[in-house]
């Protein structure tokens, strides 16, 4: 496997305190999409956790497997012929290690997409990986376009209204990532692991995640423990994202989530997320249709471009609801994570070790 490109070297990449192996692994919902009762589990599992494993999305095995295939040969290639072929991430394009421009970084390498706008040069990118990405970013969206639509049935209000906000809409913003995780050479002492990507919530309204068989991905679960998600490729994972907590008044929560880099002799993780943004223009706020008789919103309103401009400036440890916020109590009741972060074996306050997420 050819190494990922440097800007810094590897004891340079933060480490963070695991949790032990089954940890929380039952608070993590799974829906079936097709099932009759899926819109009600939906609202319940973006209510309670934030998160769920959405199985029966109707997506043929054979999509995700070309674009895994496509895609871990074109992360093999020499790093100077991935930059020449899709730009250097700013943010849309290849990067390696550095994540954003605050120096958060972490042990991977992506490309960042846009779905709705040829703002990398896609077309340098190889023919095969070009169709495995349009195939997958077309069934992706349709399974994010029916999520949109349950979470809608679920709050309550017309089924079409968070789809149209998002999926295919003109000037929208969405967007696919594809992550790639190789083994780290660098030995965590103890229960600690490597970072590959930082602690993080999704600015979007959702995402939708496929990753391969290679385990690493984490989310924070209410009481503050941090639970492992077992890898499904069969399945998607769904994030509720920061738009949404605010489109419902704190009813849906952003989840936090993080992935640990694989250990030294494990298998390369991949992983590809959809993030569904609206338009740059589009008012966020607390839908009108989900709000009680005398209940006073948590959130001033601002537009998607406003709260991306913001998110982009901060780390993200940061709180960036909170510039946002009516109300200091809104999101008060969220636990202190109990697992301070280490550094080359040494603990660390949070904040000084999460990644930047676009």
């Amino acid at each position: 496997m050819v190494a990922i490109t440097a800007p810094s070297s590897v004891d340079q990449i933060p480490l963070m305190r695991c949790p032990k192996a089954n940890a929380g692994q039952a608070g993590i919902p799974c829906v079936d999409l097709s099932a009759p009762g899926a819109a009600a589990a939906v609202a319940e599992a973006c209510r309670s956790v934030g998160f769920f494993r959405a199985t029966n999305h109707g997506v043929p095995a054979g999509v995700a497997d070309a674009l895994e295939s496509r895609a871990m040969a074109f992360f093999a290639l020499p790093g100077q012929d991935k930059l020449d072929m899709s730009g250097a991430a700013r943010p849309l394009g290849y990067g390696s290690k550095s994540i954003g421009s605050n120096g958060d970084v972490g042990w991977l390498e992506y490309l960042l997409l846009s779905v709705t706008a040829n703002s990398v040069k896609i077309s340098s990118l190889p023919p095969s990986l070009r169709q495995a990405l349009d195939e997958y970013t077309a069934a992706v969206q349709e399974v994010g376009g029916r999520v949109l639509e349950l979470i809608a049935e679920g709050l309550g209000v017309d089924r079409a209204l968070l789809r149209g906000m998002v999926v295919g809409r003109e000037g929208g913003d969405e967007l696919v990532r594809v992550n790639h995780y190789p083994p780290c050479p660098l030995r965590a002492p103890g229960d600690c692991g490597v970072t590959g990507f930082g602690e993080h919530t999704d600015p979007q309204i959702i995402s939708v995640l496929w990753s391969n068989c290679t385990a690493g991905l984490q989310i924070k679960l209410r009481d503050g423990r941090w639970a492992p998600v077992p890898p499904d490729p069969e399945s998607f994972f769904v994030n509720v994202g920061d738009s949404l907590q605010v489109l419902t008044n704190g009813r849906f929560r952003s989840v936090k989530h993080r992935v640990v880099a694989p250990a030294e002799g494990a298998g390369s993780r991949l992983s590809v997320i959809y993030f569904g943004g609206t338009a740059p223009s589009q008012r966020i706020a607390p839908l009108p249709q989900v709000m009680r008789d005398g209940e006073q919103s948590l959130y001033r309103e601002f537009t998607w471009g406003e709260y991306k401009r913001a998110a982009y400036k901060t780390r993200l440890a940061d709180h960036r609801l909170g510039p946002f916020e009516l109300r200091a109590a809104a999101t008060s009741s969220e636990p202190a994570d109990p697992q301070p972060h280490c550094s080359g074996g040494t603990c660390m306050p949070q904040q000084q070790q999460v990644a930047k997420v676009y």
